[in-house]
């Protein structure tokens, strides 16, 4: 059985897409599916740095356009014989998602729509995922009416990496994360680090930085004269490892919550931007999280105020870790659900 996916990642739009897709294609390639990840050139290279990486990679020429991408895909070579089109990324419009279906519908297979807000008009999918816990509120029905859903946690699913986590007591876990997505996009990672050295933060850093990041020289400039303990961890594949090893960790607002509440790990989530405020708001109702709005003029002000009061509140910190592991108990996967759903099984 083939499953193609159409992807990007880049500094621009990060890589919290690729990322999920990655963990979806490592789920269909358990029950032997053959994947094909149709990707630009910069994407290419993001999925040949990683060793955990599953699937053929095809290029798009530069010279196919959006307009024309849909018949472009469709005259590739075993078009006609794949289960399912896997899509994920905001930049593909409405009138790109109803072209593919159409032309999907024709060699009678289907295209699944990765999504997260519900904000870009008709949606022109067989089946939508969105595994945020309020995603059942974003009312699909009225831009996908017969569309599949796969809403809320139960169809959440990550990368093979957080499948068997390390157990560490909380005792052990010992450093002060940082990790602003893929390729930090607002550029937050370099001004968090300072603020923490000039604030004479007493515990160690670890620093993680995806492959798309375009900061390195200037961040590890800034590592290099800090009076600090700070481990810059770049391109990270052990994320799992570091999560489950973090007594705090600030995070980016994006996918990477759902890695941090299946670690257990105690968080300070970070929005950026108004999509984001709903779901984030739903996990710090959940206890295990807390959350700081980047938006405000105050925000890193507030920022290291909070970091400086958890990380001095073990028994806090170890609330948080409780609630999340509650969470994680509940929330399991509904792999034969969300499988039957992408496969038309």
């Amino acid at each position: 059985m083939n499953v193609w996916f159409r992807v990007d990642a880049s500094s621009q739009i990060g890589v919290g897409h690729l990322m999920r897709c990655l963990a979806l294609a490592q789920l269909l390639d358990e029950i032997g599916a053959e994947i094909v990840f149709f990707v630009n050139d910069e994407t290419r290279a993001i999925c040949l740095s990683r060793h955990d990486w599953i699937g053929k990679l095809k290029l798009i020429p530069t010279e196919v356009t959006e307009v024309d991408e849909s018949n472009w895909l469709a005259e590739q070579e075993g078009f006609d014989s794949i289960r399912a089109l896997i899509l994920d990324g905001y930049q593909f419009s409405t009138e790109y998602r109803a072209a593919l279906r159409k032309a999907l519908h024709k060699v009678k297979s289907r295209l699944v729509l990765f999504d997260d807000t519900n904000n870009s008009g008709p949606l022109h999918a067989d089946v939508i995922i969105n595994s945020a816990d309020n995603a059942n509120l974003l009312n699909y029905m009225q831009t996908a009416p017969d569309a599949q859903l796969c809403l809320g946690a139960s169809y959440r699913v990550l990368r093979r990496e957080f499948s068997i986590l390390p157990q560490h007591p909380f005792s052990m876990r010992n450093s002060l994360s940082i990790m602003m997505g893929g390729s930090d996009v607002n550029n937050l990672t370099i001004p968090i680090l300072e603020s923490l050295v000039e604030s004479e933060f007493d515990g160690s850093v670890r620093v993680l930085t995806g492959a798309a990041y375009p900061h390195k020289e200037e961040l590890e400039s800034v590592i290099k004269h800090a009076n600090l303990p700070i481990q810059h961890l770049h391109n990270c594949q052990q994320v799992a490892e570091v999560f489950c090893s973090s007594r705090l960790a600030v995070s980016a607002a994006g996918s990477s919550q759902f890695e941090l509440l299946a670690c257990a790990t105690p968080s300070i989530l970070l929005t950026v931007a108004d999509n984001q405020v709903l779901a984030t708001r739903s996990a710090v109702e959940q206890g295990w999280c807390q959350s700081i709005d980047l938006q405000e003029k105050m925000g890193l002000d507030a920022l290291l105020v909070l970091v400086s009061d958890l990380w001095q509140d073990e028994q806090k910190l170890i609330e948080m870790s409780s609630k999340a592991k509650s969470l994680t108990q509940f929330n399991t996967l509904n792999e034969a659900a969300l499988l039957t759903a992408v496969l038309g099984e």
